[in-house]
């Protein structure tokens, strides 16, 4: 096969899910995926193949691992039927990372034989369970996160079933959103269908079929030159902790060892802590996603996230961990430790590429409020995740203000969110001073007050570095912490726990949501003059802190 032909059909399946994931926004009806972007697409092939995947949130790499074995452990491929559309969110069956991503597939017919699948996954608001929003760090098992699905047939032979669709609904405090954001799912499966249809009509079947396995094979041998070529061979060691296991204030060890030889790599996390009693355990498809991708970023960020990419990394983890829980251990605040994985990966891999190394970040933090709207008449979940400060890198300044590592969702616009909830953004700004000094300073975090309009909300909080900051690299300093403040300034002031859940909130209350910010790299005194003038001049650092910084 020709090589620009292999590369015209690669780039018109990656092209195919980029559509289908711009569909889903632009259809859906949920603040969290048409303003968030909290959602992935991808195609698979009838044996589970994952041969493009495109995601706005990179915890969804590992949700097209387990999907179609399980679809077809329950549905046999020769009893699939056009117009076929499965339903699935449970993450011990199906791969995805929590209860909340909700995965809608549709099986591809070519000359009547199955050849592929479609898969959108999208981030619902709510799925039931003992808290609004669903999701909770203190849940201490999946039974308490919301309703659990294999895969279920939502449409049979293009006809919808009533009694799936009203069943979800029915568990879910926001059906409003839910309806809406499954039709926005069906409709992006069905836009990655026409695009494989006009594929196979164009090249032919078997032509079409062999450039996909061509495609995933340079795939592979691309990722193995690239870590043979940027990463030094070695054994390489880093960890970090989250704050506490979400149930009590004890800390968590998330370790790594990473085993390097020519173009192998294998990723050890033996090191890291037994599977907890909360919902902060990392499924296993999660963690192997937080690998593919720090392995994708620090190798070659423009590779093809296909099945290669998959085949040519290692990992192994020991069972009943918190990065490879067994049922039914709650999952639902899986992110944020997922979020300190990978700045230990990242940490490990910048040993074996000094070049690319980074300082750690500061991951964002999540807030869920939920209660019943009197403006609106309805029950509402307002979930958001704020964005943290990166670390500096090796010869740049870390980002300000910017989602990190495994989810990558945009901000929610303050019109929005008081378009859409009960509250009012009364600030919203970087903190100077939050990044950690350096050669290169570490990005800042952000301050937002969020105003509670009405009685009877619940807060649930989940986070991440507001006790281990951020670590500095080659002598930068760490990142600031991040923090949950209820009325500050005032004398019910009070600084609200990392983890928590249905936290009462009363009508006037004032929430104040601080993120925590990246570290620096380098040596403070070396600081370029200018960068820090410019630094000055626009708030981000106070001269007497730079002084500090420079005599320390």
């Amino acid at each position: 096969m020709a090589f620009a032909q292999l590369e015209v059909i690669s780039g018109a399946l990656e092209a195919a899910t980029s559509e289908m994931c711009a569909s889903l926004i632009r259809a859906a009806y949920s603040p969290n995926v048409k303003e968030r972007g909290d959602c992935s697409t991808a195609i698979c092939d009838v044996t589970g193949r994952t041969l493009s995947l495109t995601s706005h949130a990179p915890a969804h790499l590992g949700s097209t691992l387990l999907l179609v074995d399980a679809i077809l452990e329950r549905f046999p491929l020769s009893e699939l039927q056009p117009g076929d559309v499965f339903f699935a969110n449970d993450p011990y069956i199906v791969g995805v990372t929590h209860l909340n991503d909700c995965s809608v597939a549709a099986p591809v017919f070519v000359d009547g034989e199955p050849v592929a699948f479609t898969v959108a996954v999208a981030h619902h608001s709510d799925v039931g369970g003992r808290v609004p929003g669903s999701e909770s760090g203190d849940s201490t098992s999946i039974f308490q996160e919301g309703i659990r699905f294999p895969p279920v047939k939502l449409m049979a032979a293009g006809k919808r079933r009533k009694d799936v669709w009203e069943l979800f609904l029915l568990n879910s405090r926001t059906p409003h959103f839910s309806d809406g954001d499954l039709y926005a799912q069906i409709a992006a499966v069905e836009r990655g269908k026409v695009r494989i249809h006009e594929l196979f009509q164009k090249y032919g079947r078997q032509t079409a079929m062999s450039a996909i396995s061509n495609m995933i094979d340079a795939t592979e041998r691309r990722i193995q030159a690239g870590i043979n070529d940027k990463l030094k061979d070695g054994v390489y060691h880093a960890e970090d902790w989250l704050d506490e296991d979400g149930v009590s204030d004890n800390p968590v060890k998330l370790a790594v060892e990473i085993t390097i030889k020519g173009s192998d790599i294998h990723f050890d996390f033996s090191g890291c802590a037994d599977q907890l009693g909360s919902g902060k355990n990392v499924p296993l498809t999660h963690t192997l996603a937080t690998v593919y991708f720090c392995v994708k970023t620090m190798v070659d960020p423009e590779l093809p996230t296909n099945e290669g990419l998959i085949r040519a990394v290692k990992v192994t983890t020991r069972e009943k961990s918190v990065v490879n829980p067994q049922a039914p251990a709650a999952v639902s605040s899986r992110n944020l430790t997922s979020m300190i994985l990978a700045d230990v990966i990242v940490n490990a891999l910048g040993q074996a590429a000094p070049e690319r190394a980074m300082a750690g970040g500061g991951p964002f933090q999540g807030i869920i409020l939920g209660g019943w709207d009197s403006a609106r008449d309805r029950y509402f979940v307002d979930y958001e995740n704020y964005a943290g400060g990166q670390g500096a890198m090796f010869e740049a300044d870390g980002n300000d203000a910017v989602q990190l590592f495994m989810t990558n969702t945009s901000n929610l616009p303050i019109e929005v969110s008081e378009m859409e909830f009960p509250v009012r953004i009364e600030r919203y700004e970087l903190i100077p001073n939050s990044g950690g000094a350096g050669q290169f300073r570490g990005g800042l975090g952000v301050r937002r007050d969020i105003r509670i309009l009405v009685d009877g909300v619940q807060l649930a909080g989940r986070s991440a570095r507001q006790k281990f900051p951020a670590k500095g690299l080659n002598g930068g300093s760490e990142g600031s912490l991040g923090a949950y403040i209820l009325n500050p300034g005032t004398a019910s002031e009070r600084r609200l726990p990392s983890t928590s859940s249905e936290l009462p909130l009363a009508k006037g209350d004032l929430l104040r949501v601080e993120t925590p910010g990246g570290a620096g790299f380098g040596d403070p005194a070396k600081r370029d003059p200018i960068q820090k003038a410019c630094d000055e001049r626009e708030g981000k650092l106070f001269d007497d802190v730079i002084r500090t910084a420079e005599a320390s």
